[in-house]
């Protein structure tokens, strides 16, 4: 057997890769360092270890050069030179080495974000990379290296810091963060952080430079800002309106502006700082919020807009909003809090006042409709858990209040509802619920009362009790009550599922109905054969889908007037019912309905689609269109696809966005509160206008209401019905007034009646009226004759 070749030149063990190949190319011997390679790339044969370019170079020609050589990319870990060593008569031998090291080095001076260089010691620039190139606005390195003659004139802005710099280089060695001025090509001044190593000669003296340049102007910039900040942050703190303050984890103050000592009481803020000597003990009412709170700021690091009631030094109590965040320990000072106090007393108890008149009723201080609500809710629920037996919904309404309301005044009306509010109460005390639905109309709910015979025994005491007669000053009233009964669970088979609730509700409100029309001062329980009184209301619904597909609906028009000069500014729109058989049917009649079967979407869909129409043919008349405001249900406001449908309308009719307005109510917006913003968001992104109606006898959330895009508030007409009389109603007034113009809102006050509520609305700063003293709702036609200019009507 013939030796190998690669063993006869001791060429197998060595560690770079050996290829001998034959004149037609094929592989006839590779060393071990060779196959090793072969088997990581997984090619095959062997032959193809040499790139194809490189075996077409040296097998095309007979006479290939010994020593040629050719780099060949594997992978981005692997770059090899191969190189001919020698041709004979059995074949080529090659061989390769790694570039891959060498490409990475300079890979990474490539591409370090430092600029990297070296320079003689005369200052001329012998290497840069592209980092250095950038950093002083060259477009390449090669660029950067031709331009720069002397780096003391062409980059330094002091050239004394080039001298002083081989200085040290001469004297030490190298430089570490030496800070200097130096300038881009553009002339453009920056701070440079430069580092340096002497390569030094014979004589000990430096005669080359390489280092490293780092761009720290945003970092200088940044040091100057915030001594900036620092001292506008102690302006700031010094004069703000709110207190602010450092204080350590026990309860001890470290600093206080002036605004909290004058918070707390105290004179000044050295007399607050050390008379304060626990802030959980001396200044919060209750101790244990505060122990909570340091629990929570420990727990998550911080807590904003946390409402406690304080005391003062004095003994006055405050409330107040409390932010706090936990600051880490430095060198400078150890763990502690910062954070704001600001005095809301004022704010609290108007809004305790808002949220009582939501839940309450003013005349009578009954808990009101949303309260009955939510509690007839909770009961049944309690009925279904097995926490209740069953219960009782009784529903009482005042025979011929109206009567009594037209013959002896609102007055008398308000005083006969007073006194019945205190029998009532006097009559259920202990053994029920009582509630001011509105108007005339109570409800009482008794729990664990089902038994028939019971209820009725307790409804005939009742009724003799509120026969009685009613003394006033100029006589007395004697006024009878109806009443209708529903019993949960015994109506449970005919409730739809869905919210029990308000279909107990509405059994209840079925069954005074039918007292009421059997001759009043009696009591009905409701009774299956009352669902006839359903399919009514199912053929109503079954109606008015036909009337809204086939455009049987109208919209009428009451104006809405500058409150300072009463000029037209916009009208709100509301829908009417003109039944070819039963005449115009107001909405009341149907709404609801249309409410309950969730054919309220369709209804509002199709009044936004006319407003839009009408705002279109008004400008195509070239008349300045009023902005026409609409009613969205919470139904249709809270469907994803509301605003697209806004959006699709007005693109349709091509009218301006800011001549549609959209109402809804603050109960809209409790149930997805989240949704609710964003389709507002969207909205008003439009360029349409938001207004929030019957402001104050909902939620009035203060939170919401800074939270929601809204443009305009509605003070509810139950508010300025009174006003005159009542000095609560005007206060409310002024609070909502106060609250909607502090955060920038348009306030409009409706069910304005007469003179003098407008010089009082006036007086309070009203922006905007509406109500029966100016105009009823109008037909278009005599809507348009009263407010538009007539001179364009005609010309169209």
């Amino acid at each position: 057997m013939s030796t190998s070749i690669l063993a006869q030149t001791d060429f197998t063990d060595l560690p770079l890769p050996m290829l001998l190949l034959s004149h037609e190319g094929d592989c006839l011997e590779s060393n071990e360092a060779a196959k090793k390679l072969l088997m990581e790339l997984k090619i095959e044969p062997c032959a193809y270890l040499i790139p194809a370019p490189f075996r077409l170079q040296i097998f095309s020609n007979p006479h290939a050069e010994v020593g040629s050589v050719y780099d060949a990319t594997y992978s981005e870990a692997l770059v090899l030179r191969w190189q001919l060593v020698s041709v004979s008569e059995r074949g080529l031998l090659l061989f390769a080495y790694n570039l891959t090291d060498r490409e990475s080095y300079r890979t990474i001076l490539e591409n370090s974000v430092d600029g990297v260089y070296q320079t003689n010691r005369q200052g001329k620039l012998i290497y840069a990379n592209q980092a250095l190139a950038d950093t002083f606005g060259y477009a390449n390195a090669t660029a950067m290296s031709e331009q720069i003659e002397n780096l003391a004139t062409d980059l330094y802005v002091d050239q004394a810091d080039r001298t002083e710099f081989i200085k040290l280089l001469d004297q030490f060695g190298q430089v570490r963060g030496m800070e200097l001025r130096m300038k881009r090509t553009d002339g453009q001044s920056l701070w440079i952080r430069l580092n340096g190593r002497a390569i030094k000669g014979k004589d000990g003296l430096t005669q080359s430079v390489v280092g490293t340049v780092h761009d720290i102007t945003s970092q200088k910039n940044a040091e100057r800002a915030l001594i900036t900040a620092e001292d506008k942050f102690r302006s700031i703190f010094e004069n703000s309106l709110a207190g602010l303050h450092q204080s350590t984890l026990d309860g001890r103050y470290i600093n206080v502006n002036p605004a909290l000592a004058r918070i707390l009481g105290y004179e000044s803020t050295e007399q607050c700082i050390e008379q304060v000597k626990h802030i959980g003990k001396q200044v919060y009412v209750r101790p244990h919020e505060w122990l909570k709170a340091m629990n929570r700021l420990r727990r998550e690091g911080y807590f904003t807009l946390n409402e406690v009631e304080i005391c003062t030094r004095d003994g006055r109590k405050k409330w107040v909003s409390v932010s706090n965040r936990l600051i880490a320990a430095t060198k400078e000072m150890p763990e502690h809090i910062e954070g704001s106090v600001v005095d809301v007393t004022d704010n609290k108890r108007s809004h305790e006042r808002i949220q009582y008149l939501a839940h309450f009723d003013s005349l009578t201080t009954l808990p009101n409709r949303v309260s009955f609500l939510n509690e007839l809710g909770r009961l049944l629920g309690d009925v279904e858990d097995g926490e209740l037996g069953a219960l009782s919904l009784i529903l009482l309404d005042l025979d011929n209040f109206k009567d009594i309301n037209d013959t002896q005044g609102h007055t008398t009306g308000d005083m006969l509802l007073i006194k019945t509010a205190h029998r009532l109460q006097e009559l259920i005390v202990g053994k029920g619920q009582l509630f001011r639905l509105g108007g005339d109309e109570f409800a009482i709910i008794l729990p664990n009362v089902s038994d028939r015979v019971e209820i009725a025994a307790r409804l005939n005491i009742l009724m003799e009790e509120l026969q009685k007669p009613v003394e006033f000053d100029n006589g007395e009233i004697i006024c009878t009550v109806s009443a209708g009964i529903a019993i949960y669970p015994e109506a449970k088979e005919v409730i739809e599922e869905g919210d029990a609730h308000q279909q107990l509700f509405r059994y209840a409100d079925l069954a005074l109905y039918r007292s009421k029309a059997s001759g009043r001062n009696r009591y009905t329980f409701f009774a299956l054969e009352m669902q006839l009184e359903v399919e009514k209301e199912q053929q109503v619904e079954k109606e008015l889908k036909v009337a809204i597909a086939d455009n049987q609906l109208c919209l009428y028009y009451q104006p809405l007037l500058n409150a300072s000069t009463e000029a037209l500014i916009g009208a709100e729109v509301l829908v009417r019912w003109p039944h070819p058989e039963r005449g115009l049917i107001p909405p009341f009649d149907f709404i609801p309905i249309a409410e309950k079967t969730g054919l309220i979407t369709k209804l509002d869909d199709w009044v936004l689609e006319t407003a839009t129409q009408q705002i279109s043919m008004w400008v195509h008349q070239g008349i300045d269109a009023p902005v026409l405001s609409v009613n969205i249900s919470a139904n249709r406001l809270n469907q994803k696809d509301f605003a697209q449908f806004v959006q699709k309308v007005i693109a349709k009719y091509r009218i301006p966005p800011e001549t549609l307005c959209i109402e809804i109510t603050e109960q809209n917006m409790i149930a997805n509160l989240d949704n609710v913003y964003s389709t507002l968001t969207l909205l008003q992104q439009l360029g349409v206008k938001i207004a929030l109606d019957d402001f104050g006898t909902g939620y009035s959330s203060l939170s919401y209401l800074k939270r929601l895009p809204v443009d305009k508030l509605k003070i509810d007409r139950s508010f300025v019905m009174d006003m005159h009389e009542d000095p609560q109603d005007k206060a409310i007034i002024k609070t909502i007034l106060e609250l909607g113009h502090g955060l920038g809102l348009w306030v409009n006050a409706e069910g304005v009646e007469n003179e003098i509520q407008i010089q009082m609305l006036k007086d309070l700063g009203v922006d905007e009226f509406q109500g029966f003293f100016f105009s009823r709702p109008l037909p278009l036609a005599e809507f348009e004759a009263k407010y538009l200019p007539a001179t364009v009507l005609e010309s169209s």
